[in-house]
């Protein structure tokens, strides 16, 4: 007898229901995407071994759910519901063998904080785990950072989470809610990677250095140039030269070195969330020299002015119409 398929119909044998059964058994990793930059989240449910690819970006896990093993170029090691993960760019990771795994992942672009300098700098332990390299250059042991999250925090992120989720599922990615809700996730597990580290873990800043970082950011954010005088009040009279060492011994940077930073940090802030053209741009935090500030921001961000704002931009672009219609 010929079955549908006009072939000649047979039993099944025991092997091939075997196999069938089997295939229809078997369930694929799911990943599901939501938000764009500056900020997205991505939940893994894993079934199987996933390799995450080397990183460009800073990025946040939480395991929500399951147990795996999770294998780096140092070693592997058993990761459980209740861990967070800190990944800046960075090689590839593996999970292996994950049972019920789920895994969510937040990317973000640091420079999008940048208006949020006093609440982090306030938080030690939310600067050295997320922002100090960005911000600084320290030198750091790993690239990787593993903790366990206490059990009675564990609620407070995961609601977190879900508010984040469900914010930059409705297209609010650039709105204070994301923003605000992102930070209060850092600090969370800023506090939680300080219990577990029993404090080892912050910077040592000193007041000093933190009164003149503070100096800086407020000139800087206002487009204004740096107060040489303020700065030598708040070291206690001392040179620019001393400044700047002091400044080189904490953060890794001279006085000018870092100053530049920050000018191109808010000047990529300004790229994602406005229209402005870049040399109004470079103008505005005191990089008046146009091709000059191509240059650097290339070298801090890897991208020209212009094509980082066409990748990674947030701001919503006019809609170009014909003279005397609306755009509506």
């Amino acid at each position: 007898m010929l079955d549908r398929s006009g072939s000649l119909g047979t039993k099944p044998t025991k092997t091939a229901m075997a196999l069938f059964s089997k295939r229809q058994n078997i369930r694929d990793n799911k990943i599901e995407n939501v938000g764009r930059w500056p900020i997205r989240l991505t939940d893994f449910y894993l079934v199987d071994d996933y390799e995450f690819p080397p990183s460009h970006y800073t990025e946040i896990f939480l395991v929500r759910s399951g147990h795996f093993l999770h294998e780096t170029e140092t070693g592997a090691q058993a990761v459980r519901a209740g861990t967070a993960m800190v990944h800046h760019p960075s090689s590839r990771h593996v999970i292996k063998q994950p049972e019920q795994v789920r895994l969510t992942r937040v990317r973000f672009l640091p420079e999008w904080f940048v208006g949020d300098f006093s609440s982090v700098m306030d938080a030690p332990d939310v600067l050295s785990l997320f922002f100090a390299r960005h911000w600084f250059q320290v030198p750091s042991d790993t690239n990787l950072q593993v903790f366990t999250v206490r059990e009675s925090q564990l609620p407070f992120l995961d609601s977190a989470f879900e508010l984040l989720a469900q914010s930059l599922r409705t297209g609010r990615h650039i709105e204070p809610i994301s923003q605000v809700t992102l930070l209060q996730i850092m600090l969370i597990l800023g506090d939680e990677y300080h219990v577990y580290w029993r404090g080892g873990n912050r910077l040592p800043i000193t007041e000093g250095v933190a009164t003149s970082l503070e100096i800086i950011e407020r000139a800087v954010a206002s487009g204004r140039r740096l107060p040489l005088k303020q700065l030598q009040i708040a070291a206690d009279g001392g040179s620019q030269d001393e400044i700047s060492q002091d400044l080189r011994k904490h953060v890794g940077m001279t006085l000018i070195d870092y100053v530049q930073s920050r000018r191109l940090q808010h000047a990529a802030r300004k790229l994602l969330a406005t229209n402005d053209d870049p040399a109004e741009i470079a103008e505005a935090v005191v990089l008046s020299d146009a091709s000059q500030f191509e240059k650097s921001f290339e070298t801090a961000f890897g991208f020209l002015p212009q094509v980082y704002r066409e990748k990674f931009g947030a701001a919503p672009r006019p809609v170009a119409g014909t003279p005397g219609e609306s755009a509506i």
